[in-house]
């Protein structure tokens, strides 16, 4: 949590290739010590999280490392002083949505392995594998948001929506070209990337058609998402939220469900598409109808 909250704090202050070599730096240590702790020190599954505690550990210390480098050029401080309630609510109001973004996400993945594992442990080994794979695109996806939501920030502010707006679609132009690669990919390669990651040929049968399923959702996923941080951006904390409530809760946990009671297992890795479809409408009306707010305080001022 540190680590990404320092990295954050660079990236807003416009210090983006610290950033990110802060989060790659874990990222990259993980990875190289995950075999060094299982294997060369015979930790077995023990030495997963101590390698990736390590990792943090050593991302949070660079991070901090480069702080103290640039005092005095950040408004990074430390002192009783400085920390006031009064920035609470903003904080709160503009983060709540993408608390509930990651909170509800995760209580839909869990939704999704319960119902799952009704249907034996092939389905949910085959259900995670296929998770895993899709979250890239959609880690690419997350990226763009961290990457643009500061120049949405700072153009909105300063009250220049035209460059805000080419900023915004800019990014969702290209998180879609990204995602409909990733569906290529995934269509034309899904029986062997299961394979790389299992040789069982259940799961990785079962792996092949969910993840040919899944993927068709990535591109509406990513649209919808970049919609909803352009909003967040902008400081509509409700408008926002409310999104983010309906898309990943009020909606998908009954759906899951629902679709799982009529179409079975398959009806599960259905219902993201849907979800996303249905939400599509919604979250460009919204958008479109915070823009049109815009355009007519914009006026108003210009008339007075």
């Amino acid at each position: 949590m540190m680590s990404m909250t320092l990295a954050h704090f660079l990236r807003c202050e416009g210090h983006a290739k610290l950033a990110s070599t802060g989060i790659m730096l874990g990222g990259i240590l993980n990875m190289v010590l995950d075999p060094v702790f299982i294997y060369g020190l015979h930790m077995g599954f023990t030495g997963a999280p101590v390698a990736t505690a390590l990792s943090n550990l050593i991302s949070m210390l660079f991070l901090l490392t480069c702080f103290l480098k640039l005092r005095g050029k950040t408004t990074l401080s430390l002192s009783p002083y400085d920390f006031r309630l009064r920035y609470a609510g903003p904080v709160f109001s503009v983060g709540i949505s993408s608390a509930l973004t990651s909170g509800l996400a995760t209580l839909s993945n869990m939704t999704i392995v319960k119902l799952a594992s009704g249907y034996g442990d092939i389905s949910v080994a085959a259900y995670g594998i296929v998770k895993k794979i899709d979250m890239f695109p959609l880690g690419i996806s997350m990226g763009l948001c961290q990457g643009f939501m500061p120049l949405v920030g700072y153009n909105y502010a300063a009250k220049n929506y035209r460059r805000m707006r080419e900023v915004s679609f800019f990014s969702w132009k290209t998180a879609l070209f990204i995602a409909l690669g990733f569906v290529v990919c995934f269509v034309g390669f899904a029986p062997w990337l299961l394979r790389v990651f299992i040789r069982d040929s259940q799961t990785s049968l079962l792996g092949t058609a969910f993840l040919r399923i899944a993927c068709l959702a990535v591109p509406f996923t990513s649209v919808n998402a970049l919609i909803i941080y352009t909003l967040q951006a902008m400081g509509k904390g409700f408008q926002s939220a409310l999104l983010t409530l309906c898309r990943q809760g009020l909606l998908n946990i009954p759906l899951l469900i629902l679709m799982n009671n009529i179409f079975g297992l398959y009806g599960m890795i259905w219902t993201q598409l849907v979800i996303e479809l249905l939400m599509l409408p919604a979250t460009s009306g919204m958008y479109m109808v915070t823009w049109k707010r815009l355009e007519y305080e914009t006026k108003s001022i210009k008339v007075n």
